[in-house]
Order: C-alpha cells, then sequence, then structure tokens
C-alpha cells in the first residue's frame, strides 16, 4: 500500500531508462532451493501489492524486501525465492525519520535506484507490485501503474509472471488499494461515479476513488480463474483486505482535541498553529495523516468534521475527514470483499486469511500499534509494527503476517510449517 495514491511516485526523466531495463528481467535469488518441506511448496508464489512487494516507510529496497512475509515463508518452505531487487537506497527510498521526512541515502519520494542486473532468471517467486488494485494482476498497465510495474514485471501481468514460475502454491494479497487511497484522502465516491461532483472530487485529490463490488468480484475472479485454469492443481492462500479504518494513518480528531501533545506536534507538522472547529468534539470522526499537507497548502483552513461546513475550495470537512457515515461506508464495503474472497478461497479448496483480526490484536496494546500516532517520536511514531509511513507493517508485523499464514496453511494442508522466530 505515498505520494500518488498513497503510494509510489513517477519519476518521468527516467522512465525510458527504466522500461529497457526492465525488460533485461533481472532478478536476485536470496534462497537456492532445497528439498521441499512438502510437495505443495515446490515452487511458491506470492502475488500481490506493495505489502507483498515489501514497501515499508514510503519506500521500498533490497533491505525492505528481503524482509516480506513472502521471503519468510519461502524459507519456512526450503523453497527457492527470486524477486526483483532494487539497487541503492531503493525505489523510491524509506523515510528513516517523520518528523523530517528524510530518506534513506538522502534520497527524495522520486528517487529510484533501479533493478540490480547482477542476475538474469527466465522466473521470480515474487511477483507483487506496490500500487497494484484489484484491476492489475491480469492487465499489464492500468490507472494505478507506476514505475515499479514496469520495473518489475517487465510488460507482463503478474498472473503472466505466476505462471512462469510454474507455480505449485501461491499467495494472494489484492484488495488493499481498492480503498485505501480513497480513505487515506477521506474520499467515499466510487470509481464509476458519473456525476460532476465525484468526477470533480476524484481530480481534485488525483484519485480512483473506491471500486465497487460488483466490478471487484469481476476483477478477482479474473485473477483467479486465470491462475488455476493454467495450474488446475494448485493450492494456496488468498488474504483479505485490511479495514483502512483501522491503520494508525488515520485516527481520532478527539485525539487532537484532548492531548495537547498530539496537537502540538500535528501542529509543527503543518507549520503552524491549527484551529479544529467545535462539530468536532465527540463526533467519532478520523482524520487522516493526509490533512497536514492539505493543511500545509491551506494555512487558513480550519479541521472541521461536518461535510461542507466552511464553504472553501475543497470543502473542509468533504477531504481528510472520515465521520461516522464514512467509516459504516468502508467497513461495508470490505467486508463484502472479504466476504468474497472468503467463498472463493472456499470454491477452489484454497485457504483463507483474514488480516483484521492480527491487526487488531496488535493495535492499542502495550508494545503494539498505538490507538494514536505518537507524533513526537521521530522513528517509533506507530509503533514496532507498523512503519514510518503509518500504513505498511514494519519488519516484525511481516513475521507475524508469516506466522499467521503459516498457521492457516498447515490447518488447511495438513502440514507442518515451522513458525519464524521472532
Amino acid at each position: 500500500m505515498n505520494q500518488r495514491r498513497i503510494r509510489v511516485g513517477a519519476i518521468a526523466a527516467v522512465a525510458l531508462t527504466l522500461v529497457a531495463l526492465a525488460c533485461t528481467d533481472d532478478s536476485v535469488t536470496v534462497l537456492e532451493p532445497t528439498p521441499a518441506a512438502n510437495p505443495i511448496f515446490q515452487r511458491y508464489v506470492a502475488l500481490g501489492n506493495s505489502i507483498t512487494a515489501g514497501y515499508q516507510s514510503g519506500g521500498i529496497n533490497d533491505s525492505t524486501q528481503k524482509q516480506s512475509y513472502a521471503r519468510l515463508l519461502a524459507e519456512q518452505m526450503h523453497t527457492s525465492y527470486v524477486y526483483p531487487a532494487l539497487l541503492g537506497p531503493g525505489c523510491a527510498p524509506p523515510i528513516n525519520n517523520f518528523q523530517t521526512q528524510t530518506r534513506v541515502g538522502n534520497g527524495t519520494s522520486t528517487s529510484c535506484s533501479l533493478r540490480d542486473p547482477s542476475t538474469t532468471v527466465l522466473m521470480q517467486n515474487n511477483v507483487a507490485v506496490p500500487g497494484a488494485t484489484s484491476f492489475d494482476p491480469t492487465a499489464p498497465t492500468t490507472g494505478a501503474s507506476n514505475i515499479l510495474t514496469q520495473l518489475f514485471l517487465g510488460g507482463k501481468t503478474q498472473v503472466q509472471r505466476a505462471l512462469d514460475a510454474d507455480p505449485t502454491f501461491v499467495t494472494v494479497w489484492i484488495g488493499n488499494n481498492d480503498v485505501l487511497d480513497a480513505a487515506a484522502k477521506g474520499v467515499t465516491v466510487y470509481q464509476n461515479a458519473k456525476d460532476a461532483g465525484s468526477t470533480a472530487i476524484r481530480s481534485a485529490l488525483s484519485t480512483q476513488g473506491i471500486t465497487d463490488t460488483i466490478t471487484f468480484v469481476a476483477n478477482y475472479k479474473k485473477m483467479i480463474d486465470q491462475l488455476t485454469a493454467a495450474e488446475p492443481d494448485l493450492k494456496g492462500v488468498l488474504i483479505g483486505v485490511v479495514n483502512v479504518t483501522q491503520i494508525p494513518f488515520i485516527f481520532s480528531i478527539d485525539s487532537l482535541i484532548g492531548e495537547p501533545t498530539t496537537k502540538a506536534y500535528f501542529d509543527a507538522a503543518v507549520g503552524h498553529t491549527t484551529t479544529i472547529t467545535p462539530d468536532c468534539a465527540g463526533s467519532g470522526a478520523l482524520v487522516t495523516l493526509g490533512m497536514i499537507q492539505f493543511l500545509k497548502a491551506n494555512p487558513t483552513a480550519p479541521l472541521a468534521c461536518t461535510k461542507g461546513a466552511v464553504p472553501t475550495s475543497p470543502a473542509i470537512g468533504d477531504f481528510f475527514i472520515l465521520d461516522v457515515a464514512d467509516q459504516a461506508l468502508f467497513n461495508k464495503v470490505i467486508t463484502r470483499y472479504n466476504g468474497y474472497i472468503k467463498a472463493k478461497a472456499d470454491s477452489i479448496g484454497f485457504a483463507y486469511l483474514d488480516p483484521n483480526p492480527l491487526l487488531a490484536s496488535l493495535k492499542g496494546v502495550p508494545g503494539g500499534i498505538p490507538d494514536v500516532p505518537v507524533l513526537s517520536s521521530a522513528t517509533a511514531t506507530f509503533g514496532p509494527y507498523i512503519s514510518l509511513d503509518g500504513i505498511h507493517p514494519s519488519a516484525t508485523a511481516h513475521v507475524a503476517i508469516a506466522n499467521a499464514l503459516i498457521a492457516v496453511i498447515n490447518a488447511k494442508y495438513q502440514t507442518s510449517l515451522a513458525p519464524v522466530a521472532p
């Protein structure tokens, strides 16, 4: 799950270079094959988006790629693992200080270090691409495509790349980006809405909006059908969509009202003292950290929690705020997504993992994910489980995700994968 659609920026100046390099199909093997723990794990492939790819703290590089739960799973399976390794600081380099927003190697949000050309292979085991939506696994380019799409896939789709490996086992984590960007920007319009208001909102905030359930189901079915038609004996796990209203990037507006320290650091990030209108108190509204950039660009704007309460353009309260009705809408959409994903897993004999109980178990507990970002901390703003963008899991969380997957795999397939050591 940055700058464009809270994911990955574009670097027009080097786009042609990237296209040429991506077509060389360079990847790096991090694990050599050994006798697999079980024949079904002989050839494992992970499809997905930023979490699967190893994106952390608003960026991705070789270090974060190696921390992906997909790599951890492959290690426990004793199978090979080839991934599209990135050179140097990354593409983009991850943030290393939340308060200053500095990045690894003094890079920027548009820096890209390209792929490591040291090894050329015909297949890779991690075909996930940051930013991918349900539209992407079966299409070489979509509205969510970015530099890493070409760099990681070389003009193929995720499904095509996966099938190149002749997989015996897959994990699929697709769907977060069908709601994430909309939630992070406080937008509840649907991608296919044709009215002028919805079009204006999407245009103003550079968002595709929410993917409606019918379209999501069609996209997801197409992806799974292509995989299973080519590999009828395929086994695997389908992973549900995270409830994006529960991620630390989005938190209660009451924390800014009732906690002076949090408000002070919020204002410091904005660059001036902000005003919160009285309608916010006790409203149950959530504010997103995207509000910081909005308030920087609109220094006289207050934080309001009623839609259209302050007649500015865009209307304060309409964006970067999720009122209770907005939250209910996202909960409904995600519940429908996950209902379909589980039903699809059941119908093809796959395991299913709902990531939300794991997220809930880590949130608001001592040593877990804080209910409110610790804006006074430059390096532990979201606790040990969430990286410095407030959205993507940290290396510690990837271990927890891998172990949750191992538990459902062992239960479904009567295997004996060992858990990953903390």
